[in-house]
């Protein structure tokens, strides 16, 4: 059976279906994805020195130490579901990210989860959910967030984290004082690192994000697709 409806509501549909307008985007953004209400950012910082307060215990005890470590580039991939944070994925690279198809390498961090090849692979673990950056704007939520993760402390609860997966890589990455000495000798080490490439780059990562939501980014490509969206709109609209 046909179905006939104006042109108007089917324009109010696709219209409420589309995403809204762009925000304003936190410093260090490099590349950003909208779905409905699915949102993927890719903010990206230059090497640089931090300092990372870590306990050798699985919960984190009293005996966190503090370490000052190197990093290559970093790139944190987050998701956003209904203008609530989801997750964070975070990968290293040796040169800023210049396309779509640009390497992704893992990252040799206690609180991300190593496995290469799992959808879970170098999700960060934040602990909790920071639930305080519910309804804050973009610009100023990732910001927040990026530090609320270096500043809670790094432990060994995660199996088979990032930092077990890559400490056989290079010498200075065998343990917290390798890694800290190989600092102080040359800030720059790390972008001497053959890290572990990922087997996904941020198109790949995206197409998986939109898949475990039950969505994909392919346009409407022909009439079959334009009639099962007129059957899909809702009846008096």
């Amino acid at each position: 059976m046909g179905r006939r409806v104006p042109v108007e509501a089917l324009l109010r549909f696709v219209s409420r279906i589309m995403p809204p307008p762009l925000p304003v985007l936190p410093p260090g953004s490099r590349w950003l994805s909208r779905r409905k209400d699915l949102l993927l950012l890719a903010v990206e910082h230059p090497p640089q020195c931090r300092t990372l307060r870590v306990s050798s215990s699985k919960k984190g005890g009293d005996d966190y130490r503090a370490f000052r470590l190197a990093l290559p580039y970093v790139v944190y991939l987050l998701t956003f579901y209904r203008d609530g944070f989801e997750e964070m994925k975070m990968f290293f690279r040796v040169s800023p990210l210049t396309s779509m198809a640009d390497t992704l390498y893992h990252t040799c961090l206690p609180n991300v989860r190593g496995e290469p090849g799992h959808y879970g692979s170098q999700r960060v673990c934040l602990r909790y959910r920071p639930e305080m950056l519910e309804g804050v704007p973009l610009a100023q939520a990732v910001p927040a967030l990026l530090d609320f993760f270096w500043s809670t402390g790094f432990n060994q609860d995660i199996s088979h984290s990032a930092f077990e997966q890559a400490r056989s890589l290079d010498p200075r990455l065998a343990n917290l004082a390798a890694w800290e000495a190989a600092t102080a000798e040359n800030p720059l080490f790390p972008l001497e690192v053959t890290w572990e490439a990922a087997a996904r780059n941020l198109p790949d990562l995206w197409a998986e994000c939109l898949k475990l939501h039950g969505e994909t980014d392919q346009p409407v490509q022909s009439a079959e697709e334009l009639v099962d969206l007129l059957y899909r709109l809702p009846v008096g609209y």
